[in-house]
Order: C-alpha cells, then sequence, then structure tokens
C-alpha cells in the first residue's frame, strides 16, 4: 500500500516523455451517489429488468438477449448533478499535468448527449478537457468496460510509442486486463494503481501493482 503523501510526489518534466497517466473518471476523479445515476438492464423485450452502480456495472455479466440503457452515464445534466469530485485524486492529475503532458482520462462511458455542458461541469471542477483529453471508452463497442479500456491504451502506446503507461482506476477487473497488455508490448512497463475512495469520509487508498 502506497501512502497518499509519497503518491502525490509531482513528476520531472520532461517534453519528450513516453510515460502515460490514464486516469478513470467514475469513483476516481468524481464519486456518484448511485440513486442518481445508474446503468439499466433490459430483457430482450425491452422491459427493464435490473438497474447497476457504475462499480456493478464493471463486473456484470449481460445475459443472453437482454441489453444496456445507458441513457442516465448519457445525460450531462445528469452528471453535473451526481458528480461530487474526489479532490485528492484531481489534485493527483493536475499535479502530473503540470509536468507531464501525457495524461488522459479514460472513462468507460460513451460520448454525452452535450458535451460542451459536460466540458464545462469538467472545468468547474478544475478539469481543463481541451488540455486533458476525455477518451470515451464505450464507443469501442467492446462488450465490458476492460475490454473497451484495453484497446484505447493498447491503441494509444502503438501510436504514440509509450514505455510506461500508468492507469488509475477503482475495478481490479479493469486493471487486470490492463496489466494484460504486458503480453502484446512486453518492452513497455505497466502500472495498475487500485483507486479506493471512501465518500464518507473523504479518505483514498492506492494499491499498485505491476504487470
Amino acid at each position: 500500500m502506497i501512502k497518499f503523501k509519497e503518491f502525490l510526489e509531482e513528476q520531472t518534466k520532461d517534453a519528450k516523455s513516453k510515460t502515460l497517466h490514464a486516469f478513470d473518471m467514475d469513483e476516481v476523479l468524481f464519486h456518484h451517489e448511485h440513486s442518481k445515476v445508474k446503468v439499466h438492464v433490459k430483457d430482450p423485450h425491452g422491459k427493464r429488468v435490473q438497474s447497476l452502480t457504475n462499480q456493478e456495472y464493471n463486473s456484470h455479466k449481460l445475459p443472453h438477449g437482454h441489453s444496456y440503457d445507458y441513457s442516465e452515464f448519457k445525460s450531462s445534466k445528469v452528471f453535473k448533478k451526481s458528480a461530487t469530485p474526489i479532490h485528492k485524486m484531481i489534485r493527483k492529475l493536475k499535479a502530473i499535468h503540470k509536468n507531464n503532458k501525457n495524461v488522459e482520462i479514460v472513462t468507460a462511458r460513451s460520448d454525452m448527449d452535450d458535451k460542451h455542458g459536460f466540458m464545462k461541469t469538467l472545468k468547474h471542477h478544475g478539469i481543463d478537457p481541451h488540455e486533458i483529453h476525455v477518451r470515451r471508452a464505450g464507443n469501442t463497442g467492446e462488450k465490458t468496460p476492460a475490454l473497451a479500456k484495453h484497446k484505447v491504451i493498447g491503441d494509444l502506446v502503438k501510436k504514440h510509442g509509450y514505455k510506461k503507461v500508468h492507469l488509475y482506476d477503482d475495478s481490479k477487473d479493469n486493471l487486470e486486463k490492463f496489466k494484460s497488455l504486458k503480453h502484446d508490448h512486453p518492452d513497455v512497463e505497466f502500472h495498475a494503481h487500485h483507486v479506493e475512495h471512501n465518500p464518507e469520509t473523504g479518505v483514498v487508498k492506492l494499491t499498485t501493482t505491476k504487470a
């Protein structure tokens, strides 16, 4: 377990850095009151049969013939109402970005229904989406968030030639799949940071493993 004070040490600025820091958004940068935003499961007839929190969705297995309803997760208005910033992680993102421009947000969400409204909310909380790109892994069409993020980050490694990649995520499934990128990129270091945030106390615990 890494002490948060140690984890907040700033990186050395390097314009030619081959290191990427990728941050999940939900439950890493922003906590959501689960009653306000959920992914719904519909049966083959279109009837809602289950509702999932973000964390439940990460490991959910969709039954045959069923489909997901992402309407609440696509709503910029719902995001604005439900999102509570996790200040320690936002400070970490901003500290790294200040010294290393290779910082991105990689979310399992797809495109929001109001791009400008969503960007305005991020900026209100100190994240400038014009400087820190939000990768919407939900647009990949992959069946699970873990597979979607695996594809997005793998593509970034191929495109930019990164030699070291850090992923900060609350889902262990996402992090394990992320570390499997080592098989395709044996010369790259993959650092998985599991983020556990207690919304009642504000305490953030980080556990780091390496592929």
